[in-house]
């Protein structure tokens, strides 16, 4: 099982797996040897000499039983003390402990709430482990062998202590909501891809007051997103339900997805509607097909960053907006990486600035027009709207020529925030 790791990690672990074999009944010896073996199995020669073999020892056995029994999909989350209660960074240290199923974007979505509370991180072990449970979920065997059938998901983390028991409550709670949120991302992925390309397959049958070419690359563009270049973390259908000085924006929770399953905890059971009026009002009443802007929320999984919504509006039988279906998540990297004239919509944009211009192809300006877009912030790019992106592009260009420190300013369509 650890043929494939460095000797000199093998021979550390193996001074741990003696300390700790010195504490266990002879019972649980292959056990013992077996968890510690697959739970130090990725932490660096460097972080594991940084601790007596004994403080590793005592720290994984505490670990192994915290973790001993765990039924279903319950994910198993504590605070308990640091490595070395004796060492003088004693008093500012605890370990975050975690026990859960396996699932994509764990670590790097606690990483998250360490972030948001700053909270610095000096110690990461988080294995998977394939285990065997007995009916009433206790722990039989353990390995690295990810054939078997239940992988799991261990982690420990050396944490700045919480300041008091309010903080660590908090930290423990967001810990569990990020990691609900993560399950219910990842279990509803599958249904969130069946529906963008149900979404993507009613543009090709439906009635609306946009040209072809529009639904066209909408379509292309789900296609995208669908292909691997967008991570899906939630879902759902509004309504739009219109007034006579004001409309709203009523979810409808029966479709929700992921991030988005369900309605919000709490006393009220139907959340209020969107009340829209003003600029909202028209803007939600545009026909324009595709909406792209980022949420006012920031992730709780994956990355901690803004998360990106793009809006498909549906039509009525009149051609008026009738509804939008919303889709939550991250642009993956080849998203940011890959060339614009290579990205549904992106493109479109692309070819509609250098049209606008009027630039021969091969002409110096046209190049320079391109490199713009080419090197353009890309979140930027999927939101600005043509008209905004030309007046920044002729600006930028101009810059080109003269050595000038300048501003540019785009306020969100939703007159959320400005960049």
């Amino acid at each position: 099982m650890l043929g494939k790791i460095p000797a000199a990690r093998l021979a550390l672990i193996e001074k741990i797996v003696a300390h700790a074999l010195k504490n266990v009944p002879r019972a649980r010896h292959a056990l013992t040897r077996e968890f510690i073996a697959g739970f130090f199995r990725g932490v660096a020669e460097e972080d594991l000499r940084a601790h007596r073999p004994s403080e590793l020892a005592a720290a994984a056995l505490a670990h192994l039983e915290f973790g001993r029994r765990r039924t279903g999909n319950r994910v198993l989350v504590d605070i308990a003390p640091p490595l070395n209660p004796d060492a003088p960074t004693a008093s500012h240290r605890s370990l975050l402990r975690v026990v859960s199923p396996d699932m994509p974007f764990l670590v790097d979505s606690i990483g998250i709430v360490f972030s948001q509370m700053n909270i610095a991180v000096h110690l990461i072990v988080h294995p998977v482990l394939a285990v065997r449970r007995d009916a009433r979920g206790t722990l039989k065997t353990v390995g690295v062998d990810r054939r078997a059938a239940h992988l799991e998901s261990w982690q420990m983390f050396e944490i700045d202590r919480p300041g008091d028991d309010a903080q660590a409550r908090d930290l423990e709670r967001r810990v569990r909501a990020s990691l609900e949120d993560v399950r219910h991302a990842v279990s509803d992925f599958r249904p969130m891809l069946e529906r963008s390309r149900a979404v993507a397959n009613e543009l090709d049958r439906a009635s609306m007051p946009v040209p072809k070419s529009h639904a066209s690359e909408a379509r292309a563009l789900l296609a995208w997103m669908h292909d691997g270049h967008f991570v899906f973390l939630g879902y759902r259908y509004y309504r739009l339900k219109r007034g006579r000085s004001r409309d709203a924006l009523v979810r409808d929770d029966s479709t929700g997805l992921g991030i988005l399953r369900g309605s919000p905890k709490g006393p009220r059971k139907s959340p209020l509607p969107i009340v829209l009026t003003g600029h909202l009002r028209r803007q939600a009443r545009a026909p324009d097909l595709l909406v792209l802007t980022k949420a006012n929320t920031a992730s709780t999984v994956h990355r901690g960053s803004y998360l990106d919504y793009v809006g498909v509006k549906t039509f009525d039988a009149a051609g008026q907006v009738s509804g939008e279906h919303r889709f939550l998540g991250l642009w993956t990297s080849s998203a940011y990486h890959k060339p614009p004239a290579e990205i549904p919509l992106l493109r479109r944009k692309l070819e509609a600035v250098i049209a606008h211009f009027g630039l021969p192809p091969q002409s110096h300006d046209a190049k320079s027009v391109v490199n713009v877009i080419e090197t353009f912030p890309r979140d930027e790019l999927f939101q600005t709207p043509v008209n905004e992106l030309i007046a920044s592009v002729r600006g930028i260009v101009n810059l080109y020529e003269r050595q000038r420190v300048r501003l540019f300013v785009r306020r969100d369509s939703f007159e959320r925030f400005y960049s």
